[in-house]
């Protein structure tokens, strides 16, 4: 068996080699260290775990035809390899490598208003405030993320998405033309088929919105899971409202962020009303832009260029199981708090987002689809500053999801989906699609990626199974 420096020095050969091939095609994109640019780079990932990895280079392609010629070399050279967008997984290889080729998207950053403004074509390398404010000002908007920070890759597939193949092909998915690549798109992944050079979003009338944060003391705890409950039934007739609750413990104290959009400028909406009637330590609810409300969320939660991990989990909705969740994890948290900044966040996965794809005939594998119940979708968080403190902060989190899930199991309301942007590597997301979706997924990779160069070269994010690359 292999050493471990002998598997690195395989690795930083391969990657070499397909350093050097690209660098001949493209030689100013190609950042190689040490340099102030490659620093700079490395920098650029959201979480301090990921930006701690050392890549042979990063490549910055221009173009998708540059993404297709320069993924030829990477396989010849068989070098393993990640891709980063926005740069923002929780996970430690989820867009980073230590010695392999760093695929970087950031100047694929196209913003493409189509002429009648039902779409948009968006680069993987735009984050979601710069999205925001573009479309703003042509007063049409998409559904992103609630985070400015946040990436569009591994965030949204909209309606069609043009991606590099395994085999370099540069093809455009959508559910006329490779409707089964589509489909395992919509929650497979693209690292698990090949690299997105383009998404094509639907896009809607805008003039504003209306939301921001309430912060609430945890004497009034009662009073917003009470409240939280009459929201959750009035959601079955308002698709415009959401909100995700942000339990946190701050100086000793309990608090939850109440983070709210509301997709019309309408203030104090009745979905709210029960809401709105709880005493709140700050209150910054307005009349104000998406891109204004995606901006405060980045600045509260304060979490770019610091240490994370997630944990996520979903069950059937009730309202004293969740309150009973939130409790357990205040309780395991509360001698650690001192040295992790510890949330609880939830939020709701709609009777109408469960069942949307299936009644438009898109279709997703998700395995999601039932009644018209909402489920909650829980995430559990850890901040922290010192690298010493890695592996307690997972074993906290790994013992508080497991502690969780078994509440839920005993009340029977388990689920064994979870959320992919929300998950740890360590837990299985693909086998929470279901044994169906789990076998669809495996023939469409077999199809589009016959020699597994998406499962065994490209190391990030979740994987459909392990697979030796072919002599």
């Amino acid at each position: 068996m292999a050493s471990i420096d002998q598997k690195s020095t395989t690795v930083t050969s391969r990657a070499t080699v397909a350093q050097n091939a690209v660098a001949a095609l493209y030689p100013t994109q190609v950042i190689d260290h040490p340099s102030t640019l490659f620093s700079e780079t490395k920098n650029s990932f959201w979480n301090t775990l990921q930006g701690e990895k050392v890549p042979a280079c990063f490549f910055q392609p221009t173009a998708a035809e540059q993404v297709k010629n320069a993924l030829v070399e990477v396989v010849r050279a068989k070098s393993p390899f990640a891709i980063k967008g926005g740069g923002h997984s929780s996970n430690l290889k989820g867009s980073s490598i230590q010695d392999g080729f760093q695929f970087d998207l950031v100047n694929l950053n196209h913003i493409e208003i189509a002429d009648d403004k039902r779409s948009v074509k968006l680069g993987p390398g735009l984050r979601w405030g710069t999205v925001f404010k573009e479309l703003e000002r042509n007063r049409v908007i998409t559904p992103g993320g609630r985070d400015a920070s946040v990436g569009v890759p591994g965030f949204i597939f909209g309606v069609s998405a043009d991606i590099v193949l395994a085999n370099g092909e540069l093809v455009t998915v959508d559910n006329d033309t490779h409707p089964k690549l589509n489909k395992a798109l919509h929650g497979g992944g693209a690292h698990n088929f090949g690299i997105v050079t383009s998404l094509t979003l639907k896009l809607y009338p805008y003039d504003g919105m209306w939301g921001g944060m309430n912060l609430v003391a945890e004497e009034y705890f009662d009073d917003v899971f009470a409240a939280y409950d009459i929201y959750t039934q009035k959601l079955l007739d308002d698709k415009k409202a959401h909100m995700i609750m942000d339990f946190v413990r701050r100086d000793g104290e309990m608090f939850v962020a109440q983070f709210i959009g509301y997709t019309e400028p309408r203030k104090d909406p009745p979905t709210y009303d029960a809401i709105l009637r709880i005493p709140t330590v700050a209150n910054t609810l307005r009349l104000a832009d998406y891109s204004a409300l995606a901006e405060e969320m980045t600045e509260v939660t304060d979490s770019r260029g610091k240490r994370n991990a997630y944990w996520t989990l979903a069950m059937e909705y009730d309202i004293n199981l969740l309150k009973s969740a939130c409790a357990l994890w205040a309780k395991m948290t509360e001698p650690h708090a001192n040295h992790f900044r510890f949330a609880f966040d939830v939020n709701h996965i709609t009777a109408t987002m469960r069942n949307k794809a299936a009644r438009e005939g898109v279709g997703n594998i998700y395995g999601l689809e039932g009644p018209d119940k909402p489920l909650t979708n829980i995430l559990l968080t850890a901040v922290w500053e010192d690298g010493s403190d890695d592996e307690t902060a997972m074993a906290i989190l790994r013992s508080l999801g497991t502690a969780i899930e078994a509440l839920a199991q005993q009340d029977g309301k388990e689920c064994l989906f979870k959320y992919m942007n929300y998950a740890h590597q360590d837990q299985d997301v693909v086998a929470g699609f279901g044994e169906k979706n789990k076998a669809f997924l495996l023939d469409v990779a077999a199809k589009y990626d016959p020699e597994g160069i998406f499962q065994n070269l490209q190391l990030g994010g979740f994987k459909l199974e392990q697979r030796s690359l072919r002599k």
